[in-house]
């Protein structure tokens, strides 16, 4: 029974990833429709549209089924890649539904409708979102479920995920892909300080990545959720 605190983190961490791939679903379904509809720049008085390529539907489905192997298997690597996936799809969700309101074949400052490609999408977005959230509280409580760390005598070490977390915050904001990876690996690393009764080096860089990458995951729910409902043609 020692073990369930971390058994249900794992699950936790798992549930994320499976709701990070329903997310997946609903972005790959989001071309079966356009993605918003409004006055158009010419002619004027027409009724334009905008949708996703068939390849939205490929790309969110293979993201979709990399979440949920990742959801699927106990593995640690496996639960980081479908943490980037869930992540990227929260990205293009936005992206998609932000393009598409700003597109040029819209009459400037137009009051656009979301239809049904972006109800889906804005659905998604959030679902990713949530999943992401869901699996670092998760790995959180992985984090402070670790054993004790016995360290070598006579020698500075450093927690092995604390340079990762750094390198991967930096690198989240430019592509933003990595942000919840590097919430992972500093909460991972602060987990082995903390196990090390604090003799572990590396607290610095780990929490460069934490507050890097949870910077990013706030700026992408802010500026995409807002940006999804009231981003307009000439309005950027």
């Amino acid at each position: 029974m020692a073990d369930d605190p971390l058994r249900r983190a794992i699950l936790l961490v798992r549930a994320g990833l499976a709701t990070g791939a329903l997310a997946g679903v609903l972005v790959a379904l989001a071309p079966v429709a356009d993605i918003v509809s409004g006055p158009a720049d010419e002619p004027h008085g027409a009724l334009a549209t905008a949708g996703a390529g068939a390849s939205v539907a490929v790309i969110a489905a293979l993201g979709a089924a990399g979440a949920a192997a990742g959801a699927a298997l106990r593995l640690l690597w496996v639960h980081l890649v479908g943490l980037v996936l869930a992540t990227g799809l929260a990205l293009m969700a936005a992206f998609l539904v932000i393009g598409a309101r700003t597109s040029d074949r819209f009459a400037d400052d137009a009051d656009l409708a979301l239809e049904g490609g972006g109800l889906l999408l804005v659905a998604g977005f959030w679902m990713a979102l949530a999943g992401v959230a869901m699996s670092l509280v998760g790995i959180r409580k992985v984090a402070q479920s670790s054993p004790e760390v016995r360290l070598a005598p006579g020698r500075l070490q450093r927690a092995r995920t604390a340079p990762l977390a750094a390198i991967l915050g930096i690198v989240a904001v430019v592509a933003v892909v990595t942000s919840a990876l590097a919430v992972a690996y500093g909460v991972l690393a602060l987990g082995d300080i903390r196990s090390s009764g604090e003799r572990l080096a590396g607290r610095g860089q780990a929490l460069t990545g934490l507050v890097l990458g949870i910077l990013v995951l706030s700026l992408l729910a802010a500026v995409g959720g807002v940006g999804m409902l009231t981003a307009s043609p000439g309005g950027l």
